[in-house]
């Protein structure tokens, strides 16, 4: 692989690899598969009301929330928050769903009312990776799927074998991407794992298409 024996610095192809096979996944699923918190992302934490009693976060597996807002003036001051005994969230399906205290038969007044990104929610959601055996819980209550590590970590090596960087050196809606898919047609496992981790619904969680 072009790496001398014994080396164990940092190897700076490599990473680069890392980087991209890691791009490529999460536009593959339409995730983002590593951990972050979406305080105030405008594509992730700002949603549609959508007069239910729940929605789906974009982002999942779900670690934490931290607020929940519903505001139809988009001010999101400390008057319009829930309480964080008014909701619960079910952690692997990314759901949040509000107490039947809080939930009126009304889709414009009740629940989480109709609206155009009328909620404010700060949360944590993703994978965390694994380092040293174990992995930040800090980060996220779920360390990365060992199936997930396991293809991304082939598909970094094969990579590097055929020499991906150079000529394949733009990130994000990159050049790398018909050669992965080309890679993919040839292993049903990196394929099987990609797919099962797929959001097909996401680019309509948290949005209000009615």
């Amino acid at each position: 692989m072009a790496i001398p024996e014994g080396d164990k610095e940092g190897n700076a192809k490599l990473s680069y690899i890392a980087t991209v096979v890691e791009e490529f996944c999460d536009s593959y699923t339409n995730r983002k598969l590593e951990a972050k918190r979406y305080l105030t992302d405008p594509d992730f934490s700002y949603l549609d009301g959508n007069g239910k009693n729940y929605i789906y976060l974009p982002q999942y597996p779900i670690s934490y929330v931290s607020s929940v807002n519903m505001d139809s003036d988009l001010v999101f001051g400390s008057g319009t928050l829930f309480a964080s005994s008014d909701y619960y969230w079910y952690p692997t399906q990314g759901k949040i769903r509000l107490s039947n205290s809080q939930w009126a038969f009304d889709s414009n007044t009740g629940g989480f009312y109709r609206g155009r990104r009328n909620l404010l929610i700060d949360y944590t959601a993703g994978y965390a990776p694994v380092v040293g055996g174990t992995h930040n819980a800090v980060v996220s209550s779920y360390p990365i799927p060992l199936d997930l590590k396991h293809m991304m970590t082939e598909m970094c090596v094969e990579s590097f074998k055929e020499g991906m960087t150079g000529v394949h050196s733009v990130v994000g809606g990159n050049i790398a991407e018909p050669k992965f898919i080309q890679m993919l047609t040839r292993n049903s496992f990196w394929m099987n794992v990609l797919n099962k981790y797929k959001a097909f619904g996401e680019m309509f969680a948290g949005r209000d298409e009615e």
